[in-house]
């Protein structure tokens, strides 16, 4: 005799949940198309049985008091129409076996839907758009030329030449109703109509301009504003400027690409540059033009300068995205050894190394690692 709760691998009383949820977990385990035990069809067959009694009420109470007894004549495993749980909710876990379309056998419809959403919604479109520094720095506009699918403007969309037709598929409806034999019955499924795309109606006569699809590829050319100081890598979104679809049009993406300047470097809002220095200004302190994204600034250099330090220069960096104010320029000086001098300079710099205590301070650090 079997015991269904042994089958099940539950105690005698269990509740609704414990018993929904060892079914679940069994039926995956045993299920002939993904199983591997010993006997899966057979043990698959028994558990269906046990749910099929222990998740019913009424036969559940019959059950716990009389036993199988109380089932003569039942038609155990093949009575899976009785079943009242969620067949899709336990197959939407078989995808860890490698089935996927469980979902579309109990009528989701998912990947049906979803590609209908991608031609009737549209979709979106991305380009990259090169900038030079400047133009992002300090904004701009451009053409923009891309091929994009459009409604057909012959048929307006409708791909007919002249009047529509109610859908001979699907009555109109938009919707084809179509039945499965399942290892578990036969289960009824909806799916967009496949002549009509879920529109209902198809063309008497199909437009030419556009083959009945009611959707062409045009080259279009749009005119896009660049803000000032916009980054590598940012992006613009335009709003149902991608691709058309029969009710609505996806978005454009466009992505900035932002060429390197000559001399500038960017860190967000602020700009980095170095400049050549001669050593004589920066041993004397002098006020020298450097180059701003904004036109020549002046700078000044105090007297005993070394090389490689940095000047701030307040505002002369990139407008603040789609803010008030702008970043700072950083300015690094770098002093400069001449390789070709004239006699006047030679001699000038043979009475400065005289002067020069450089040599003199050398002379004694290194006595000092030496030890003399």
């Amino acid at each position: 005799m079997t015991d269904y709760y042994e089958v099940l691998g539950l105690k005698k009383g269990a509740s609704t949940e414990e018993i929904k949820k060892a079914y679940k977990e069994l039926a995956k385990k045993y299920h002939p198309d993904v199983s591997k035990e010993h006997e899966a069809e057979k043990k698959f067959k028994e558990v269906n049985e046990a749910y099929s009694v222990l998740s019913d009420s009424d036969k559940k109470t019959k059950y716990d008091t009389y036993g199988e007894d109380a089932f003569k004549g039942y038609t155990g495993g093949q009575g899976y129409s009785n079943m009242n749980f969620d067949f899709e909710d336990i197959f939407s876990q078989f995808s860890n076996f490698g089935f996927s379309d469980f979902g579309d056998l109990f009528g989701s419809g998912r990947e049906n839907s979803g590609t209908r959403g991608k031609k009737d919604g549209g979709s979106n479109i991305k380009l990259n758009l090169n900038l030079s520094f400047e133009e992002a720095a300090f904004g701009t506009t451009k053409e923009v030329e891309y091929e994009r699918i459009e409604k057909c403007e012959k048929c307006h969309g409708t791909g007919a030449e002249g009047q529509l037709k109610k859908c001979p598929t699907c009555h109109g409806r938009g919707v084809e109703i179509r039945q499965q034999r399942t290892p578990f019955g036969i289960f009824q499924s909806q799916s967009i109509c496949h002549t009509c795309h879920g529109r209902g109606e198809i063309a008497e006569k199909e437009c030419k301009a556009c083959g009945g699809d009611g959707l062409n590829a045009n080259q279009t050319r749009i005119s896009v504003k660049i803000p000032a100081g916009i980054n590598n890598a940012n992006h613009l979104r335009l709003a149902g400027k991608g691709h058309e679809g029969r009710h609505g049009a996806g978005d454009l993406f466009i992505v900035i690409l932002v060429q390197p300047h000559e001399i500038f470097k960017r860190d967000e809002e602020d700009i980095y540059a170095e400049i050549p220095v001669a050593y004589s200004e920066t041993a004397l302190g002098a006020t020298v033009d450097v180059p701003t994204l904004h036109g020549k600034a002046e700078l000044k250099i105090p007297t005993g300068t070394q090389s490689g330090t940095i000047f701030r220069i307040k505002g002369k960096g990139i407008q603040k995205l789609n803010k008030e104010g702008y970043g700072d320029e950083y300015i690094k000086v770098i002093v400069t050894t001449p390789t070709k001098i004239s006699k006047k300079q030679k001699e000038l710099l043979e009475q400065l190394k005289k002067e020069d205590d450089a040599s003199k301070k050398r002379k004694g650090f290194i006595d000092k690692i030496l030890g003399k």
